[in-house]
């Protein structure tokens, strides 16, 4: 079983910064990031009260021409 991460940082409000967070997310590999953020969206429509909601990516189409 593979070890699991924790990364914690304690700091006050106004001397928070980026820093610490990025480091966070680019230790994960982007399949990875990917999972993560897919759960916290699952999370987040759990807490507003929509179970069951199925996620989709948005798709967008484009037209090619040779030119």
């Amino acid at each position: 079983m593979k070890k699991k991460v924790v990364m914690e940082r304690i700091t006050k409000i106004s001397q928070a910064d980026d820093g610490w967070s990025i480091k966070f997310w680019q230790k994960l590999s982007s399949t990875k990031r990917f999972s993560v953020a897919w759960k916290m969206l699952e999370d987040y429509e759990k807490f507003r009260g929509k179970n069951g909601v199925k996620f989709r990516l948005q798709r967008t189409v484009e037209c090619i021409k040779k030119i």
